[in-house]
């Protein structure tokens, strides 16, 4: 539980950055060039059949880009617009794809926005669940590249989705409402065309107890990995529901990634257990369900905590950061873990990151803070702002919650 106050304390304790303008630059000496952009509070029109989604196609992408998660809100907190960016690494301008009022209230509970999950592994869909037009009624999903959008009409709340590798299934968290409380209803499965939903793994929560965890797929697909607690982490089999336990409580919200190569599945543990140290490791497997083999750890001496692991494409190396929060000590660092020998590698970054993950090809690094994404060569050389986000209004913040790569060929 420390844990996760800490990761929400994170959000809660920081200052509100300046409206700044988005920039590019080659390299941190040069002169940086600054390019306007519009405030996100558009005159776009609605996307057909919603009343608040706004989209406008990316079109054809050439090149290398990053696909940023901005979230702009009042100081209150309430209502927040999650705005989506398509951001070029070769520092030209971004472009706004996305924007929406994101929900609030008893159906919002326990959602969570995580790319690692809702982008589709050809990096050109997003599955959402938290836009005000579909809240509580399903999913929708836009096709960035296209800029379309499509509802997947769901009974009950549903949140949380997750891409199976071929893109071709969402799983989900459900749950009803029973009064004023939420009440879970497990893992269920629905396919990427919208047919045949189905509970996967019934809840064993009560109302107002909790919540199911979707952290992803495991590495063939075959399976969903979730959570019902704290300390157990599970795989269920997509075909007949059975559960397996593999393993004890871990981190963040994406404490798993997974890829076809072996080893296949990196997981961050969290071993604190009763001495309340902050101390875990980080373990590779050839399978979800497989027994694994600990690559790095983590202990009283950083004051922190890693989390977020991403496999390099064309590699075995591991890209990973600390959180940084009120009761946990700031480290300005990411941690890449070779998933083979386990040699470790550190990178000093301008401050401390809240996301990151690797462009398409593996060359470089992305990553952010709440303020700007960056970007980097993999050894930590050429390493340059590419993105700060402007408030769509006076006494708004702009914060930026996930960077992944997009729409990769």
């Amino acid at each position: 539980m420390r844990r996760l106050a800490l990761i929400l304390a994170l959000l809660a304790s920081c200052g509100s950055p300046a409206a700044v303008q988005v920039t590019g630059s080659p390299t941190p000496s040069a002169a940086p060039s600054v390019v306007e952009v519009p405030s996100p509070a558009s005159s776009r029109s609605p996307a057909p059949e919603f009343r608040d989604l706004k989209i406008t196609p990316a079109g054809d992408v050439r090149g290398d880009h990053a696909l940023v998660l901005q979230v702009s809100s009042p100081s209150g907190g309430f209502p927040s617009t999650l705005i989506v960016w398509d951001v070029p690494l070769d520092g030209s301008g971004p472009r706004q794809l996305v924007s929406y009022e994101r929900a609030t209230g008893p159906l919002a509970d326990f959602d969570s926005l995580a790319l690692s999950r809702q982008l589709s592994p050809d990096g050109r869909r997003l599955v959402l669940s938290d836009p005000v037009d579909v809240a509580g009624a399903g999913l929708v999903v836009v096709d960035l590249v296209m800029g379309t959008a499509r509802r997947i009409p769901l009974e009950g709340i549903t949140n949380q989705p997750a891409w199976s590798p071929d893109g071709e299934r969402i799983a989900y968290r459900g749950a009803t409402m029973a009064g004023t409380l939420q009440k879970d209803t497990g893992v269920w499965v629905v396919s990427a065309a919208g047919a045949g939903a189905r509970q996967l793994v019934p809840s064993e929560l009560a109302a107002g107890a909790g919540a199911t965890t979707i952290y992803g797929w495991t590495e063939d697909g075959k399976g969903v990995i979730f959570s019902m607690r704290l300390d157990a982490l599970f795989a269920a089999d997509a075909a007949s529901g059975a559960v397996t336990r593999i393993g004890g409580p871990t981190n963040g919200l994406s404490p798993v990634a997974s890829r076809a190569a072996r080893p296949s599945v990196a997981i961050v543990f969290n071993d604190q257990g009763a001495s309340g140290q902050l101390v875990g490791h980080v373990e590779v497997r050839d399978s979800a369900a497989a027994s694994g083999r600990t690559v790095a750890r983590y202990g009283p001496a950083e004051g922190t905590f890693l989390m977020e692991p991403r496999w390099r494409p064309g590699s075995d190396e591991i890209l990973l950061f600390y959180v940084s929060g009120e009761g946990v000590a700031e480290r300005d660092e990411l941690v890449i873990v070779d998933g083979i020998t386990g040699a470790r590698r550190t990178i000093q970054t301008p401050s401390f990151v809240r996301s990151a993950g690797w462009s398409a090809d593996g060359k470089r690094i992305l990553y952010a803070s709440l303020a700007e994404v960056r970007t980097a060569d993999a050894d930590g050389s050429n390493d340059h702002a590419l993105f700060r986000p402007q408030a769509p209004r006076l006494n708004e913040q702009a914060l930026i919650i996930g960077v992944a790569a997009f729409a990769p060929r």
